[in-house]
């Protein structure tokens, strides 16, 4: 057990030699502090920055969404051979019914 607990204090002796001991002074406590509030406060930027473009990008989500649902619908628009062809038959019909009624006037 004893070459571990040497060994131990080896790495002990190491970490004192890397990390100085911090001499707490008049300043310490007030300049951690104040290290602290200056990461709580570039958080807080970032945070309510967020928050405000969320909130921007909800708003214009419902906004183009009302717009869209209260924009008409555009009737499909029909090619020109559909409307010729709507023609030519609304056509044979009215000769058909001219002639169906000039044949039943002439039995009369």
């Amino acid at each position: 057990m004893s070459n571990h607990d040497s060994q131990l204090d080896e790495v002990f002796a190491a970490y004192r030699a890397a990390c100085p001991e911090v001499e707490p002074g008049r300043s310490f406590m007030p300049g951690l502090w104040a290290r602290i509030e200056a990461r709580r406060r570039a958080e807080a930027v970032f945070y309510r920055w967020a928050n405000s473009f969320a909130g921007a990008a909800a708003a214009v989500v419902l906004l183009l969404g009302l717009l869209l649902y209260q924009q008409p619908q555009p009737l499909p628009q029909r090619a020109y051979i559909e409307k010729l062809t709507d023609e030519i038959s609304e056509d044979h019909f009215l000769e058909a019914a001219y002639l169906a009624q000039a044949s039943s006037n002439k039995g009369r």
